[in-house]
């Protein structure tokens, strides 16, 4: 299977909105021994998501912040893939950016991997004191910060002028290590996101699907993109949740004893999560990676604790 598999960091206390996951808090310490037990059974990558706010527990909830939890990790772990789950594209300047993700290529020994999005809260821009603009708007800026911060990484001097941003003679030195350069990634399903994706990006962050529903149109709408543009060098990942069960029931029994059997939340897991007996989520796993999936991100709660119950039955059978 030449998929990978990838683990959110829990800087949030759980996944699941208004629901008690019985997770810990979030704090550095416990965000550590997660990524190395995830590097230790054989995930592939980690993944810390970047808000400014708890977007899952609450505004007022405690959450950690993406850059730095992500440096930590890179400097704990060996083998992993880093990706930001998605940087937002309004929280940092795009030159300065480009230079922390030199630097975290160097901390990390290459396995930096930049994957960006528009933002879609607007409290926390507000909550922050930063500039919120329309959707349009947005990805319009990330499309000239993507632009300065590929040049910077892979030119001498860098000088640009757009409707948002302008540089003059930027120099970046030293270069990151991967070359041309690390990965760039963007997430995001509008009209506008998906061409920003096929002309700049080399892989697309399609969001939380099921094994079953993953979103083949959107996939074959990229193809044909990427076709046109005569690309063939791209990439896809998808995310959900995980809950594992000896059988598919006792799966299902375990996501109604935590969100509640009526719930819309329960039907959403069902629908966008990965939910079964091992079996299940092998097989499922295998439909994405033969539909052209690279990556599969899964969200875990408790973390260590899940962590420990997929070792013992999930890994064996990969």
């Amino acid at each position: 299977m030449k998929i990978k598999l990838g683990v959110y960091i829990p800087v949030y206390g759980g996944w699941l909105k208004g629901v008690d996951e019985g997770e810990k808090d979030p704090v550095f310490k416990y965000a550590a021994e997660t990524a190395r037990k995830a590097e230790e059974i054989g995930f592939h990558s980690i993944w810390v998501t970047d808000h400014m706010l708890n977007r899952t527990k609450g505004e007022g909830a405690k959450s950690l912040e993406a850059w730095t939890t992500l440096t930590g990790l890179a400097a704990i772990t060996r083998k992993v893939e880093l990706f930001p789950m998605v940087l937002c594209q309004g929280f940092r300047h795009p030159a300065v950016l480009a230079k922390m993700g030199a630097t975290l290529d160097d901390v990390s020994q290459g396995r930096f991997r930049l994957a960006m999005g528009a933002g879609s809260w607007e409290r926390e821009f507000e909550a922050y004191g930063l500039p919120w603009h329309d959707h349009d708007a947005r990805i319009d800026r990330a499309r000239e910060q993507i632009e300065i911060i590929r040049a910077l990484w892979t030119q001498p001097t860098t000088n640009f002028k757009g409707q948002y941003f302008e540089i003059r003679d930027g120099v970046l030195e030293p270069k990151p290590l991967q070359k041309p350069h690390p990965p760039i990634w963007w997430a995001g399903k509008s009209e506008k996101s998906r061409q920003l994706a096929a002309e700049l990006a080399d892989g697309w962050i399609i969001g939380a699907s099921a094994p079953a529903r993953a979103e083949e149109g959107m996939i074959q709408d990229m193809n044909k993109r990427l076709d046109d543009l005569g690309r063939d060098d791209f990439q896809y990942a998808i995310a959900g949740w995980i809950y594992l069960g000896k059988t598919d029931e006792e799966a299902e029994r375990r996501v109604k004893m935590i969100v509640g059997g009526d719930s819309s939340l329960y039907k959403q897991v069902l629908a966008r999560g990965f939910v079964g007996s091992p079996h299940t989520i092998v097989d499922g796993i295998q439909r994405l990676s033969d539909l052209g999936i690279h990556h599969i991100a899964f969200k875990i709660t408790p973390a260590l604790k899940f962590l420990e119950e997929l070792e013992e039955n999930l890994f064996p059978m990969l």
